[in-house]
């Protein structure tokens, strides 16, 4: 179990972050402790994303042709998914906002205002804070490559994201924790991303330093669950201990998915192809879950509760209940993201026609200019 496991089964691991955050905003009472502790800590599935995140932006960095085209490709996967959906709900459902409002909170000048939670601003602080996160990769990534020790460096750039906690709390802005508190796994990502693109060795044994760091991170995170009563600096600290978890948990699941797949053979695919899913479409279930949550538990979906109570004999707030808003949010994130792909491909392709037509209109021109130009001084040279 090794490091560049993690970018072999990416999309995997994206996968099981992704519903892990659902668990977790699905607000279900579990009587088994370990499971309500698990429930309990799924904003971690966050952490595990942007882990993730952070390496396959290192690599992007490699590939990407300048600064342009990295910002590009970042673009056209977040923008049209986000837009469409944002859109939608501000015009559709929440009619009550004010249009400067909606047009801020979509903009996610709200979030960044520090105001407070359960305005309809908040509601997106993930699409914000991965915008300023992309949009500080290329210099951050300059500063990174000059650094001689690629690892002091990252725990050095590391240390802003507790002064910057230290700074929320004090000016009353801590609606900004969850932004803040999580640079620094998306910084240990960028790492891992460098150590994977350089081809760094690593020890076959190295689960025995991930297990017993996975095993530190989630006691430190039970304790802070358990023990720390004030909520204020709760929700400071309590993504900390992700530090050790995101990796390691990382690292873990990358080997449980490559076992599956060598050992287990159609059984492993099969049981690894729900993960695959969720990770290839994680953007847009995100974008989706939270707010079917919203409708269907608010006033407003009242009629959806009677109706899956009386239909479908799937009592309200149950755990199928909340499966099959997962199920729901899970299908119209892929209609939404192939339908997007799809016209994507079109207007590339017809872009590239364009192009290619262009190119040959500029080459047929050249090339008449050439001979019209040529033709002359050839009949002078023969006089």
């Amino acid at each position: 179990m090794k490091l560049t496991l993690i970018s072999k089964y990416r999309t995997h691991i994206m996968g099981a972050a992704m519903m892990w955050i659902m668990w977790f905003h699905s607000p279900y009472t579990w009587k088994n402790e370990a499971f309500h502790f698990i429930h309990d800590i799924g904003f971690y599935g966050v952490d595990v994303f942007l882990l993730v995140s952070g390496l396959g932006l290192y690599f992007s960095m490699r590939k990407s042709k300048n600064i342009g085209d990295f910002y590009k490709k970042r673009a056209i996967r977040i923008l049209p998914a986000y837009l469409i959906v944002t859109i939608c709900w501000y015009a559709f459902y929440r009619t009550e906002v004010s249009f400067s409002d909606k047009l801020l909170s979509i903009l996610g000048v709200n979030y960044f205002r520090g105001t407070v939670r359960g305005r309809p601003e908040y509601f997106d602080w993930f699409l914000p804070t991965l915008f300023v996160l992309y949009l500080l990769t290329p210099l951050y990534d300059k500063l990174f490559q000059k650094a001689s020790s690629k690892w002091k460096f990252t725990l050095l750039s590391m240390t802003i994201s507790p002064l910057l906690c230290l700074i929320f709390y004090h000016t009353g802005q801590q609606v900004l924790y969850g932004s803040t508190v999580r640079i620094a796994v998306f910084l240990v990502g960028y790492w891992i991303g460098w150590f994977l693109y350089e081809k760094k060795t690593e020890d076959k044994a190295s689960w025995m330093v991930h297990l017993p760091l996975l095993f530190c991170g989630v006691t430190l995170a039970y304790c802070i669950q358990k023990y720390l009563k004030n909520p204020t600096i709760f929700w400071g600290l309590n993504c900390y201990p992700a530090l050790l978890v995101a990796p390691a948990l990382c690292v873990m699941l990358g080997g449980l998915f490559y076992l599956a797949d060598k050992y287990l053979k159609v059984a492993g695919k099969v049981l690894l192809f729900p993960f695959y899913i969720c990770g290839k479409y994680s953007l847009e279930i995100y974008l989706f879950h939270q707010r079917l949550m919203d409708i269907v538990n608010g006033d407003k979906g009242a009629a959806i509760r009677n109706f899956l109570s009386a239909k479908l004999h799937i009592g309200a707030f149950s755990g199928w209940y909340y499966f099959l808003i997962a199920m729901v949010s899970i299908a119209l994130a892929a209609a939404l993201h192939e339908l997007i792909a799809l016209v994507t491909r079109l207007i590339t392709k017809n872009g590239k026609k364009k192009q290619e037509h262009i190119e040959e209109s500029v080459q047929t021109t050249s090339q008449e200019a050439i001979d019209n130009s040529t033709e002359p001084t050839v009949k002078e040279a023969t006089v």
